[in-house]
């Protein structure tokens, strides 16, 4: 709301055109105007208020009346301190139901509703002479719909008669309409700005890499992803051709392909491809690339929006994924070779037997010794392929001593290749029900890492003990496998769990740990490792005495 003063009304010239003739005195006379509200005011009985009649009002009285009735905008004329209300036709929709009952009557009483806000303005004015004017001055007024504020051009001008004030006049505008326009403009307005800082936030923190290009392929806007993969400035990127962008500096022969993926593009057409770029590190990123072309209501297209997503990770998993397929089926070869070889062996081992039975020489005795310990070790190893690949459908008790066995039997030539000694301390008798086989997977797979950090040789310790789960209560069993290689830096620690994460190269898959992980989960066990560089590392397995319960 905003209020500027007003020039308070000159009423000599108008008394001078406007005030009748001294032979002239009826109601019909003195009021001019024609029209519903001038009718009404010469037909109202005013001696019954305290105006008194047409008769007797005072020369300003009859000019200012006259002067509201003869406005062709909305006026009003409020008299004495009651504020008695005279207006014309243009001003009878602001009252409501109550035209034309409230002419005549006190403006407090027409106006109960809005009183409180233009009541001291009325009274103010009144009393001091002031004259404002109200800009949009929000008004509540009765409707068929309840009290509703009405947005009102309001203004007042003091009368004046010898010199004292009597009275109040001035135009008002119902601008109502056009205050409801604005603000539905500004909420509009204010939606599309929330909605495009919601889209900007998405825009810029989402980790795809996302642009916006015209037709021709010049860069109008791209997000934080892509910058930081290019590691340049928005300012640097910015109005240069997409395909001359630095996401292809790098990688030979990107920017030829580039320009004709953006003419096909702007030529209506969708582009999706797996697309491999160099950053400017050297590394290589494949990316989900695909260029989409924005149309108008007309068909024609406008924009490009082209999008990359980084699938090295996915890539990664499906090589993953394929190298474990590739093992279990090496996996379900060995074990039908080992099913294949057991039966030859037992009648080899039978043969040697007898041949022992017969030896009379004492070097073929010992011969025939070495060869019937090799063969029985080779048939121990088939065994043990079988039953690695074989997994039982249902848990079963094994002791430590039996799981530690069946695994160290397997790497039995590793260790000895590798200088390996190793140390058993073994306390507990009391056995684990579990499944086996997975079990012996995370042992074979922590003994076998253990073998890998100890390439000039060490001491493997195989340890058991009693043990309790903080977290659940539960008691169990506590697997120790360590080894004196040369440890793990904090920053390895703290990935060996992840999946795909490994520090042998080509040579690993990176599931190895992540597995036995869940294995072990499973099981309602723990996995924990402490390791320090130069000194080794110790994993410790815990699993409860029912670990099957699952």
């Amino acid at each position: 709301m905003s209020a500027r003063p007003l020039p308070c009304i000159s009423l000599k010239a108008m008394l001078i055109r406007m005030t009748p003739g001294p032979t002239k005195s009826s109601a019909t006379s003195r009021i001019l105007g024609t029209g519903e509200m001038a009718d009404r005011v010469r037909a109202h009985d005013w001696a019954a208020t305290t105006l008194g009649p047409i008769e007797s009002w005072s020369k300003e009285l009859v000019t200012i009346v006259n002067l509201t009735l003869c406005s062709p905008s909305p006026a009003r004329t409020m008299w004495g301190p009651e504020f008695l209300l005279i207006y014309n036709d243009a001003y009878s929709p602001i009252p409501g139901k109550r035209h034309p009952a409230c002419l005549g009557q006190p403006a407090k009483s027409v106006y109960g509703e809005a009183w409180h806000v233009v009541g001291p303005l009325l009274e103010k004015a009144y009393a001091t002479g002031e004259t404002f004017f109200y800009e949009k001055l929000a008004v509540p007024l009765a409707s068929e719909e309840g009290v509703k504020d009405r947005y009102l051009n309001y203004s007042f001008n003091p009368i004046y008669e010898d010199g004292k004030i009597v009275g109040l006049f001035g135009p008002l505008h119902d601008v109502t309409g056009e205050v409801i326009s604005m603000q539905e403009r500004n909420a509009m307005a204010e939606a599309l700005r929330e909605s495009q800082e919601r889209m900007n936030a998405i825009y810029s923190s989402s980790i795809e890499y996302i642009g916006i290009l015209t037709p021709e392929g010049i860069i109008l806007d791209c997000n934080r992803a892509s910058l930081e993969f290019a590691d340049s400035t928005r300012e640097e990127v910015i109005g240069i051709n997409f395909a001359d962008g630095p996401w292809f500096a790098y990688t030979p022969g990107a920017p030829i392909v580039m320009r004709e993926v953006i003419a096909r593009a702007a030529g209506g057409e969708f582009i999706r491809s797996e697309l491999p770029l160099i950053r400017p590190n050297g590394e290589t990123i494949t990316f989900d690339f695909s260029l989409a072309p924005v149309r108008d209501a007309d068909g024609k297209v406008i924009f490009l929006v082209p999008e990359g997503r980084d699938i090295n990770e996915l890539k990664r998993a499906e090589a993953a994924l394929l190298q474990s397929e590739k093992l279990a089926a090496v996996g379900r070869l060995a074990s039908s070779i080992a099913h294949e070889i057991n039966n030859p062996l037992e009648s080899v081992m039978n043969l040697i037997y007898l041949a022992r039975s017969h030896a009379r020489v004492p070097e073929a005795q010992q011969y025939l010794d070495l060869a019937d310990q090799e063969i029985r070790r080779v048939s121990i190893i088939a065994n043990q392929t079988l039953r690695f690949h074989k997994q039982s459908s249902n848990p079963q008790a094994v002791s430590s001593f039996d799981l530690y066995s069946s695994v160290l039997r397997i790497y039995e030539g590793r260790l000895r290749n590798s200088n390996i000694s190793v140390e058993r301390r073994l306390r507990t008798e009391q056995p684990v029900v579990c499944f086996e086989g997975e079990v012996r997977q995370v042992l074979s797979n922590l003994i076998s890492n253990a073998i890998d950090a100890m390439p000039s040789g060490g001491r493997l310790l195989l340890r058991d003990r009693k043990g309790r789960s903080w977290a659940t209560g539960r008691e169990g069993i506590v697997l120790t496998i360590a080894d004196t290689g040369g440890g793990m830096s904090v920053q390895v620690l703290h990935s060996i769990f992840d999946a795909f994460f490994t520090t042998k190269g080509i040579a690993g898959t990176g599931l190895g740990l992540w597995v036995s992980q869940e294995i072990v989960k499973r099981h309602h066990g723990a996995l924990h490792v402490r390791s320090a560089q130069g000194k080794g590392t110790v994993f410790a397995l815990f699993l409860p005495f029912d670990a099957e319960r699952r």
